[in-house]
């Protein structure tokens, strides 16, 4: 089959959205499909588009907000004719492309994307529209396939399909060993974090809880990996709370990096909350990668992430503003190994037989069957 696939997140956009529109698209092509994705242009792209074993073609004008969408269709009607099917990433663009096509459409939702527009009487008319035509609309988890609901999409025609990760990386156990030496992290447990620095991740919310932490097991480390607005006041925080051995922002890291820190972290935590405005997480592919490497999880009980943890199964689940509930989940992983054990096997289990790009990709097409 020929597929489009439409987006405006792709590398080296960050984020949840364009894993998803990256990890399908692999997927996709290694199931033997004809795979292009139409993704917003960046200088020296290029090798990577290369190495990629899709076709990609790169649209221009990312940074004019809404006027990107000029070029995006300019750049996609074209395409439309090469193609048998259209998995529609963002509905705000791809659903725009593919709603007033002849191509049949899947399109995927997350929550915040359409619910922002619901007081918005002819954005969400569109949008509404959109998913009305649809093959299908594939819900990331509960939350989403319920705000789907309210927003008006017909029951019927919404799929439930968690987003899955890739197979965790066989890492070097002298790569950690580096990694700890250059950016002068002690030998003690280390307590991973992934995302954007942005107030609803739960940055400030682990830093808060580092001293009650460090109290019963001082050799505890928290790296906060990635990048975001809110980073230097981190950073400041940290200062401030004396607590700058025990505490690293080592900022953006590569895919072997990162790898070698799932692999030998001993717990993996990421406090999310809901943001002012209603902006929640979805799912939140970052547990799923933390399960692919048999770690325990600690997540914020916000939006859809008690899809992508279990609570009590593959990890712990708290309120995400409250700093002390967050340090005493992470201790009781910490001080208890056999417990820690058994969610960080069952995670791993759930990413085997069900978080996985197979399984993904499989409901999608299912949608046009």
């Amino acid at each position: 089959m020929r597929i489009l696939i439409p987006t405006v997140d792709y590398p080296p956009i960050e984020g949840g959205i364009s894993t998803v529109t990256l990890q399908v698209s692999r997927e996709l092509a290694r199931q033997g499909h004809v795979v292009t994705v139409l993704a917003p242009y960046f200088p020296d792209m290029e090798s990577f588009d290369d190495d990629e074993v899709i076709t990609v073609v790169r649209y221009p004008g990312y940074d004019l907000g809404w006027g990107r969408l000029i070029p995006f269709l300019r750049t996609g009607r074209p395409l439309l004719k090469e193609c048998d099917l259209i998995i529609g990433i963002n509905v705000a663009y791809a659903g725009v492309l593919a709603r007033f096509s002849n191509v049949p459409y899947v399109m995927l939702a997350y929550g915040y994307e359409f619910l922002k527009f619901q007081r918005t009487p002819i954005v969400s008319g569109l949008f509404r529209s959109i998913y009305a035509h649809a093959a299908g609309c594939i819900a990331i988890s509960n939350y989403t396939r319920s705000a789907l609901g309210h927003f008006g999409v017909n029951p019927a025609s919404i799929t439930l399909a968690h987003p899955g990760t890739a197979p965790a990386q066989d890492v070097d156990p002298q790569h950690i060993q580096g990694f700890r030496n250059e950016f002068d992290i002690g030998d003690g447990p280390i307590i991973l974090a992934v995302g954007r620095f942005i107030s609803r991740k739960g940055h400030e919310v682990l830093i808060q809880a580092m001293p009650h932490i460090l109290e019963n097991v001082p050799t505890a480390q928290l790296v906060l990996v990635g990048r975001g607005p809110t980073r230097d006041d981190c950073i400041a925080r940290i200062k401030s709370a004396n607590i700058e051995a025990n505490v690293h922002c080592p900022g953006y890291l590569d895919d072997h990096a990162l790898a070698a820190l799932y692999a030998h972290c001993s717990v993996f935590a990421l406090p999310t909350s809901e943001e002012e405005g209603g902006q929640v997480e979805g799912f939140g592919l970052v547990f799923t990668e933390a399960h692919a490497y048999a770690k325990p999880v600690v997540a914020g009980r916000s939006g859809g992430v008690s899809d992508a943890v279990l609570h009590e199964e593959t990890g712990l689940l708290v309120n995400g503003e409250n700093a002390v509930a967050v340090g005493d989940a992470i201790l009781r992983i910490l001080q208890n190994p056999a417990f820690a054990r058994s969610l960080g096997e069952a995670g791993r289990k759930r990413v085997e037989e069900e978080l996985n790009w197979e399984r993904f990709t499989a409901a999608i097409l299912g949608c046009v069957e």
